[in-house]
């Protein structure tokens, strides 16, 4: 079974929408209480609680608290286990060496939503077409709120979970499901082999020479969004007016964020449906977009441009391609193949003669010794999908790392399987 999720969005009214935001409150209220209550433990005592401590005390809650008992037991007890990642991620980071980030207490206006983690407590009824109707609770007090949303996995799918979330005063229903493969499955209409290489100035150019070009939301965006920014300001922080202006930049920057995820959909969708054999490279984005501050004693250089390079890479959507490819090529059939850029270099390497060509980033043709000429993004994207199509190359063919030399060599790379590679 895979797991798919679809979004509704909901229409609640203004006693239901009430009802959600005053559940929220309870959820963010139980969240800070069981921060406060480890905090002490450990403070006055040096005794960790752990998730079982604190679910185990849900009971003698709602026996005080009469309002707790319609929330459900297992969301409450999800809202108690999203702590209690928080801590466990916090401890991870300590002992990486990274910084911190101690769990925090949270207002119930930045508290999102809360979450059923299993079918039980909650209902979709789907009406036909894009309306739907989601149930919450059972007997009088039930909710039922309209929705409008649709998945295309049929009738035979299993619900998982339910998140319910509130952004900019809408409120949205998130649903995981579990579907067959038969039900995931779609029809590829081609059967392509391409390299891609994902950038900034073209969004993504292929080995034939095809380009996507990049929308840059963001900076279309950009000085309505500084406008907006600046007038936010020059209010006194908290007035009717300071809201106000807060309302119109979350919503601007949820609108830039729906129209890239929008684009990302479509064009990977087209990606998966018309090729067989999708070759790129690893891209770690956390790196690529890391600040050139630099520290005190070491400070950087170019730091404002190295900001604007930041907000391009993270505009593009680099990334969310990248986890949104790794599911679709699982419905089409087709493969994923990602090559590993420190051992295999498709910037510097010459797709020809395999031989490394060192270049800046300000030099966008590739021009080897060997006659060959190309855009830089053009031959990067025609090594990766030969490394692609080399039989033997593969985490499974060789363990070892690549030697360092000039000759042709083998990348270590991590694929998703569906089918096989032609020539693999």
């Amino acid at each position: 079974m895979e797991r798919r999720k679809v979004t509704f969005k909901l229409y609640p009214d203004v006693r239901e929408a009430e009802r959600l935001t005053a559940w929220v409150r309870l959820h963010c209220e139980l969240y800070n209480a069981a921060l406060e209550e480890r905090i002490d433990a450990y403070r006055k005592h040096g005794i960790s609680l752990s998730y079982f401590d604190q679910q185990n005390t849900l009971p003698e809650i709602k026996a005080v608290r009469a309002e707790f008992v319609e929330l459900g037991s297992h969301a409450l007890q999800q809202t108690l286990r999203k702590l209690d990642l928080a801590f466990q991620a916090f401890f991870r980071r300590v002992k990486a060496g990274q910084a911190p980030g101690f769990p925090r207490f949270k207002s119930h206006r930045r508290f999102t939503g809360f979450c059923y983690p299993d079918p039980a407590g909650w209902k979709v009824m789907q009406l036909g077409g894009r309306g739907a109707t989601l149930r919450i609770g059972s007997g009088k007090r039930a909710l039922s709120l309209r929705a409008r949303g649709k998945h295309r996995f049929g009738e035979g799918v299993k619900p998982n979970d339910l998140t319910i979330t509130r952004r900019n005063g809408q409120w949205f229903a998130s649903i995981t499901l579990r579907v067959s493969a038969e039900a995931c499955a779609r029809q590829r209409t081609g059967d392509d082999h391409r390299g891609v290489d994902f950038g900034v100035t073209d969004w993504a150019t292929f080995d034939n020479g095809e380009t996507i070009a990049n929308p840059r939301f963001v900076q279309n965006e950009l000085p309505k969004l500084a406008q907006l920014q600046r007038e936010r300001a020059c209010k006194k922080k908290g007035s009717a007016r300071y809201k106000r202006l807060s309302v119109q930049i979350s919503t601007l920057h949820e609108r830039i964020a729906n129209l890239r995820r929008d684009f990302l959909h479509k064009e990977t969708t087209r990606m998966a449906m018309t090729c067989a054999v999708i070759a790129t490279e690893e891209l770690r984005t956390q790196n690529m977009t890391r600040s050139a501050r630099g520290t005190k004693d070491a400070p950087g250089r170019r730091v404002k441009q190295k900001a604007g390079l930041n907000r391009e890479i993270l505009s593009a959507g680099l990334s969310m391609a990248h986890q949104m490819l790794s599911y679709k090529v699982i419905d089409t059939g087709s493969t994923l193949h990602l090559s590993n850029t420190r051992q295999l270099k498709p910037s510097q390497r010459c797709a020809a003669c395999w031989g490394i060509v060192p270049k800046t980033l300000a030099q966008r043709t590739h021009v080897c010794s060997c006659g060959h000429t190309a855009p830089r993004d053009r031959n990067a994207a025609s090594v990766v999908l030969i490394d692609a199509l080399t039989p033997g190359t593969g985490v499974a063919a060789r363990r070892k790392p690549l030697p360092r030399k000039r000759g042709k060599s083998k990348s270590v790379t991590r694929e998703t399987p569906a089918t096989t590679p032609s020539g693999a």
